[in-house]
Protein backbone atom coordinates (compact mmCIF):
# COMPACT_ATOMS: atom_id res chain seq x y z
CA UNK A 1 0.00 0.00 0.00
CA UNK A 2 1.40 3.43 -1.14
CA UNK A 3 1.51 6.85 0.69
CA UNK A 4 1.97 9.33 -1.46
CA UNK A 5 3.44 13.51 -1.77
CA UNK A 6 4.33 15.40 -4.78
CA UNK A 7 7.92 17.49 -3.78
CA UNK A 8 9.31 19.51 -6.34
CA UNK A 9 12.37 19.80 -4.16
CA UNK A 10 11.86 16.33 -2.71
CA UNK A 11 15.17 14.53 -1.67
CA UNK A 12 15.91 10.84 -1.00
CA UNK A 13 17.27 11.28 2.61
CA UNK A 14 15.06 8.16 3.60
CA UNK A 15 15.56 8.14 7.63
CA UNK A 16 12.47 5.70 8.51
CA UNK A 17 12.55 1.85 8.37
CA UNK A 18 10.36 -1.07 9.07
CA UNK A 19 10.08 -4.91 8.20
CA UNK A 20 7.30 -6.11 9.50
CA UNK A 21 7.79 -9.68 11.09
CA UNK A 22 5.07 -10.18 13.57
CA UNK A 23 4.28 -13.42 14.63
CA UNK A 24 0.66 -15.08 15.92
CA UNK A 25 0.15 -16.13 19.42
CA UNK A 26 0.00 -19.58 19.86
CA UNK A 27 -3.16 -21.29 20.15
CA UNK A 28 -3.50 -24.35 22.94
CA UNK A 29 0.13 -25.02 22.92
CA UNK A 30 0.92 -25.08 19.40
CA UNK A 31 2.36 -22.06 17.39
CA UNK A 32 0.58 -20.50 14.35
CA UNK A 33 1.64 -19.50 11.20
CA UNK A 34 3.49 -16.24 11.17
CA UNK A 35 2.56 -13.45 8.77
CA UNK A 36 4.19 -13.25 5.63
CA UNK A 37 7.17 -11.13 6.13
CA UNK A 38 7.62 -7.28 4.36
CA UNK A 39 9.40 -4.74 3.78
CA UNK A 40 9.30 -1.01 3.43
CA UNK A 41 10.81 0.32 0.50
CA UNK A 42 11.09 4.18 0.18
CA UNK A 43 11.05 5.87 -3.64
CA UNK A 44 10.89 8.92 -5.42
CA UNK A 45 10.34 9.09 -9.32
CA UNK A 46 10.42 12.22 -11.74
CA UNK A 47 7.05 12.74 -13.14
CA UNK A 48 6.67 13.11 -16.73
CA UNK A 49 5.82 17.13 -15.47
CA UNK A 50 9.29 17.45 -13.98
CA UNK A 51 7.94 17.27 -10.06
CA UNK A 52 9.11 14.75 -7.96
CA UNK A 53 6.85 12.44 -6.63
CA UNK A 54 7.60 10.27 -2.58
CA UNK A 55 6.18 7.23 -1.80
CA UNK A 56 6.28 4.84 1.06
CA UNK A 57 5.40 0.86 -0.40
CA UNK A 58 4.61 -1.87 1.91
CA UNK A 59 5.53 -5.12 -0.19
CA UNK A 60 6.33 -8.40 0.04
CA UNK A 61 9.80 -9.25 1.70
CA UNK A 62 10.74 -11.19 -1.96
CA UNK A 63 13.53 -10.62 -4.51
CA UNK A 64 10.63 -9.31 -6.72
CA UNK A 65 10.60 -6.23 -4.78
CA UNK A 66 14.27 -6.05 -2.98
CA UNK A 67 15.50 -5.92 -6.08
CA UNK A 68 14.46 -2.72 -6.79
CA UNK A 69 16.48 -1.15 -3.48
CA UNK A 70 18.81 -3.58 -2.72
CA UNK A 71 21.84 -2.88 -5.09
CA UNK A 72 24.41 0.44 -3.89
CA UNK A 73 24.59 0.57 0.34
CA UNK A 74 24.73 4.01 1.62
CA UNK A 75 27.98 5.87 0.97
CA UNK A 76 28.35 4.03 -2.60
CA UNK A 77 29.99 7.32 -4.79
CA UNK A 78 27.77 7.17 -8.00
CA UNK A 79 29.88 8.88 -10.72
CA UNK A 80 27.59 12.02 -12.01
CA UNK A 81 28.22 14.99 -14.37
CA UNK A 82 28.73 17.07 -11.27
CA UNK A 83 31.56 14.66 -10.13
CA UNK A 84 31.29 11.48 -8.11
CA UNK A 85 27.61 11.89 -5.52
CA UNK A 86 27.09 9.62 -2.66
CA UNK A 87 23.88 7.16 -3.90
CA UNK A 88 22.43 8.68 -1.03
CA UNK A 89 22.26 12.01 -2.37
CA UNK A 90 20.93 11.24 -5.85
CA UNK A 91 17.33 12.96 -6.54
CA UNK A 92 15.77 12.35 -9.14
CA UNK A 93 16.66 14.59 -12.11
CA UNK A 94 20.29 14.24 -11.55
CA UNK A 95 22.48 13.12 -14.73
CA UNK A 96 24.53 10.36 -14.08
CA UNK A 97 27.44 9.42 -16.16
CA UNK A 98 26.80 5.83 -17.98
CA UNK A 99 28.19 3.86 -21.49
CA UNK A 100 25.85 5.99 -23.31
CA UNK A 101 26.43 9.63 -22.06
CA UNK A 102 24.79 11.48 -19.08
CA UNK A 103 20.82 10.32 -18.38
CA UNK A 104 18.74 11.31 -15.84
CA UNK A 105 17.77 9.26 -12.65
CA UNK A 106 13.80 8.88 -12.61
CA UNK A 107 13.18 6.91 -10.02
CA UNK A 108 15.52 5.82 -6.70
CA UNK A 109 14.53 2.99 -4.39
CA UNK A 110 15.79 2.58 -0.63
CA UNK A 111 15.47 -0.22 2.09
CA UNK A 112 17.17 -1.77 4.59
CA UNK A 113 19.88 -4.50 5.27
CA UNK A 114 18.83 -6.01 8.48
CA UNK A 115 21.16 -8.34 9.92
CA UNK A 116 19.31 -11.83 11.59
CA UNK A 117 15.90 -10.75 9.19
CA UNK A 118 14.70 -14.55 8.88
CA UNK A 119 12.84 -15.50 6.41
CA UNK A 120 13.02 -18.00 3.21
CA UNK A 121 11.50 -15.59 0.83
CA UNK A 122 14.08 -12.56 1.67
CA UNK A 123 16.86 -12.70 -0.72
CA UNK A 124 18.98 -9.80 1.74
CA UNK A 125 20.82 -12.60 3.13
CA UNK A 126 24.02 -11.06 3.57
CA UNK A 127 26.09 -8.09 1.95
CA UNK A 128 29.02 -8.22 -0.84
CA UNK A 129 32.37 -6.16 0.10
CA UNK A 130 34.50 -5.66 -2.96
CA UNK A 131 38.06 -4.34 -2.81
CA UNK A 132 39.05 -0.80 -3.61
CA UNK A 133 40.27 -0.63 -7.71
CA UNK A 134 42.74 2.12 -6.48
CA UNK A 135 44.38 3.94 -3.64
CA UNK A 136 42.01 6.67 -4.06
CA UNK A 137 38.81 4.74 -4.11
CA UNK A 138 37.19 2.58 -1.18
CA UNK A 139 35.75 -0.85 -1.52
CA UNK A 140 32.67 -1.42 -2.64
CA UNK A 141 29.37 -2.51 -0.18
CA UNK A 142 26.90 -4.27 -2.70
CA UNK A 143 23.47 -5.42 -2.15
CA UNK A 144 21.82 -9.02 -3.34
CA UNK A 145 20.44 -6.90 -6.64
CA UNK A 146 23.83 -5.09 -7.94
CA UNK A 147 24.49 -6.53 -11.35
CA UNK A 148 28.40 -6.12 -12.53
CA UNK A 149 29.43 -5.60 -16.41
CA UNK A 150 31.87 -8.45 -17.53
CA UNK A 151 33.80 -7.60 -20.72
CA UNK A 152 36.16 -10.80 -22.64
CA UNK A 153 37.32 -10.06 -26.01
CA UNK A 154 35.15 -13.21 -27.24
CA UNK A 155 31.45 -11.86 -26.36
CA UNK A 156 31.53 -9.97 -29.99
CA UNK A 157 32.24 -12.89 -31.96
CA UNK A 158 29.74 -15.35 -29.55
CA UNK A 159 27.28 -12.99 -28.62
CA UNK A 160 27.48 -10.28 -30.56
CA UNK A 161 28.08 -7.46 -27.78
CA UNK A 162 31.00 -6.26 -25.59
CA UNK A 163 29.76 -7.14 -22.44
CA UNK A 164 27.09 -9.37 -20.09
CA UNK A 165 25.48 -8.29 -16.92
CA UNK A 166 26.25 -11.15 -14.41
CA UNK A 167 25.02 -10.86 -10.25
CA UNK A 168 27.66 -9.94 -8.33
CA UNK A 169 26.75 -12.59 -5.85
CA UNK A 170 28.22 -15.07 -8.28
CA UNK A 171 31.43 -14.18 -7.68
CA UNK A 172 31.93 -14.63 -3.94
CA UNK A 173 34.88 -16.55 -3.56
CA UNK A 174 36.37 -15.84 0.23
CA UNK A 175 39.10 -13.66 -1.09
CA UNK A 176 38.44 -10.21 -3.20
CA UNK A 177 34.70 -10.75 -2.96
CA UNK A 178 33.43 -11.32 0.23
CA UNK A 179 29.56 -11.88 1.59
CA UNK A 180 29.63 -10.24 5.13
CA UNK A 181 26.79 -9.56 7.81
CA UNK A 182 27.01 -5.79 9.35
CA UNK A 183 26.36 -5.51 12.73
CA UNK A 184 23.89 -3.40 12.44
CA UNK A 185 21.33 -2.19 9.53
CA UNK A 186 22.96 -0.57 6.64
CA UNK A 187 20.57 1.53 4.01
CA UNK A 188 20.97 0.40 0.48
CA UNK A 189 19.64 1.67 -2.62
CA UNK A 190 18.99 1.18 -6.31
CA UNK A 191 17.81 3.63 -9.26
CA UNK A 192 16.77 3.82 -12.64
CA UNK A 193 18.10 5.97 -15.39
CA UNK A 194 15.65 7.00 -18.47
CA UNK A 195 17.43 4.39 -20.15
CA UNK A 196 18.61 0.91 -18.67
CA UNK A 197 22.55 1.52 -18.72
CA UNK A 198 25.83 1.44 -16.98
CA UNK A 199 26.63 3.23 -14.29
CA UNK A 200 30.04 3.83 -12.33
CA UNK A 201 29.89 3.04 -8.58
CA UNK A 202 33.26 3.88 -6.36
CA UNK A 203 35.08 3.01 -10.13
CA UNK A 204 33.67 -0.06 -10.93
CA UNK A 205 30.54 -0.85 -13.60
CA UNK A 206 27.57 -1.98 -12.51
CA UNK A 207 23.80 -1.62 -13.80
CA UNK A 208 20.89 0.50 -13.78
CA UNK A 209 17.89 -0.96 -12.72
CA UNK A 210 15.89 -2.83 -14.58
CA UNK A 211 12.99 -5.30 -13.48
CA UNK A 212 13.66 -7.54 -16.48
CA UNK A 213 11.05 -9.93 -17.94
CA UNK A 214 8.12 -9.83 -15.05
CA UNK A 215 4.84 -11.21 -16.95
CA UNK A 216 2.07 -11.91 -15.15
CA UNK A 217 1.78 -15.40 -15.69
CA UNK A 218 5.63 -15.75 -14.08
CA UNK A 219 4.70 -13.67 -10.80
CA UNK A 220 1.00 -13.37 -10.81
CA UNK A 221 -1.09 -11.08 -11.92
CA UNK A 222 -1.56 -8.82 -8.04
CA UNK A 223 2.16 -9.00 -7.94
CA UNK A 224 2.65 -7.39 -11.17
CA UNK A 225 0.43 -4.38 -10.83
CA UNK A 226 2.00 -4.13 -7.09
CA UNK A 227 5.02 -3.86 -8.97
CA UNK A 228 3.65 -1.36 -11.80
CA UNK A 229 2.64 0.74 -8.74
CA UNK A 230 5.84 1.65 -7.46
CA UNK A 231 6.83 3.29 -10.84
CA UNK A 232 4.20 6.00 -11.51
CA UNK A 233 6.05 7.75 -13.97
CA UNK A 234 6.12 5.30 -16.26
CA UNK A 235 2.67 3.76 -17.99
CA UNK A 236 3.57 -0.08 -17.78
CA UNK A 237 6.72 -2.12 -17.07
CA UNK A 238 7.63 -2.50 -20.44
CA UNK A 239 8.37 0.73 -20.64
CA UNK A 240 11.33 0.18 -18.87
CA UNK A 241 12.90 -0.68 -22.93
CA UNK A 242 15.31 -2.96 -23.49
CA UNK A 243 18.53 -3.82 -21.50
CA UNK A 244 21.72 -2.61 -22.32
CA UNK A 245 23.11 -5.80 -22.43
CA UNK A 246 22.39 -9.15 -21.87
CA UNK A 247 22.24 -10.89 -18.33
CA UNK A 248 23.71 -14.22 -17.70
CA UNK A 249 25.21 -15.93 -14.74
CA UNK A 250 29.22 -16.32 -14.00
CA UNK A 251 28.75 -19.85 -14.93
CA UNK A 252 27.44 -19.62 -18.61
CA UNK A 253 30.26 -17.25 -18.77
CA UNK A 254 32.68 -19.54 -17.83
CA UNK A 255 31.03 -22.13 -20.47
CA UNK A 256 31.90 -19.16 -23.01
CA UNK A 257 34.86 -18.91 -21.88
CA UNK A 258 36.23 -22.92 -23.08
CA UNK A 259 33.55 -22.98 -25.84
Amino acid sequence: MAQTSTDRAATTDFNAYAVSTDKVATFDGQPRRDTPLTRTIEAAALLPDQSVSKSSFTVPASSTFEACASAFARGTLISTVMGPIAVEDLIPGDLVETHRGPQPVVWIGSTFYLPDFGGTTTSLSCLLRMPALGMDQSDLLLGPAARLVIRQDRFSDLLNCDAVLAPAKDYVDGDRVLCITPPGPVQLYHFALQRHGIVRANGREVESYHPGRVSASDIGPSVRAMLQSMFPHLDTLESFGDLAFPRTTREVIETLRVA
